[in-house]
């Protein structure tokens, strides 16, 4: 999906809003079993998918509700449950959560109730292409399957007692076709010939300077050069390097 800041960068964590307005207190004693293993399932499985946990519409009996629940749950976990008042739901809903995902009902821009199905993404319409006779996605398991360009979902499990192993929709992966289409244009780029007007500045501020790599050597003197003046110019350095200085046998002498 490349309707994000940072497409290549997977989605790992989620958001939740927990509204538990109109639960009475004896209620949340009925559920203290279902919320001990949800507790445990989260904290044990799943600690690094949870992201922050938002607690709206608490009653005013909560506080004591919260000294049960929090027992059940690790330090690490508790510490990612926010119970927002109705003053701040909004302003801080909006600072994690982009408005148009976020339902009317708190204050955002989505068609969303409770028991709805689920809003699908605009973006996600443009790269899923739904097979056979699926538009939405089935209830039930689901498998997630990476096929290079694309990713697959494969409905699984029972449906009327017969084993359901359907393909249900196809997804582009948008994020590496724009990376392929990157690396295309700057290597159509680079093979392109500079246009002519460019060229020709070129050589002509480089007119007379040496390639890289070479050296310069005066033209001087280089035509009254011979063989016979390299022979002489050796002989003598030779000549040079053999014979002892005068102050080098004096030393030797003393010896």
């Amino acid at each position: 999906m490349t309707d994000r800041p940072f497409p290549n960068t997977p989605i790992t964590q989620s958001n939740n809003i927990v509204d538990i307005s109109g639960v009475g207190l004896k209620q949340f004693w009925n559920l203290r079993a279902h919320m001990q293993s949800a507790s445990q399932l989260a904290t044990a499985n799943y600690p690094e998918t949870l992201d922050r946990i938002f607690i709206i519409g608490a009653p005013y009996f909560f506080p004591t509700v919260w000294g049960w629940i929090k027992r059940w749950f690790d330090p690490i976990t508790t510490s990612k449950i926010f119970i927002l008042s109705q003053s701040d739901m909004k302003s801080t809903l909006e600072s994690f959560i982009e408005p148009a995902n976020i339902p009317k009902k708190y204050g955002g821009e989505l068609e969303f109730n409770w028991c709805d199905p689920p809003v699908y993404d605009p973006a996600l319409n443009d790269v899923i292409t739904w097979k056979g006779d699926y538009k939405s996605l089935p209830t039930g398991p689901m498998y997630w399957r990476d096929k290079g360009d694309h990713i697959e979902l494969e409905a699984v499990g029972t449906v009327d007692g017969k084993q359901r192993r359907d393909i249900v929709a196809t997804v582009r992966k948008t994020a590496i076709e724009q990376e392929t289409e990157a690396a295309n244009k700057a290597s159509e780029e680079a093979t392109q010939p500079l246009p002519a007007a460019t060229a020709e500045a070129i050589n002509a501020s480089s007119a007379g300077q040496p390639k890289p790599g070479s050296y310069v050597v005066s033209t001087e003197g280089i035509a009254t050069l011979s063989l016979q003046d390299d022979k002489n110019y050796t002989d003598v350095n030779e000549k040079q390097d053999s014979a002892p200085t005068a102050s080098a046998t004096e030393e030797v002498n003393k010896a």
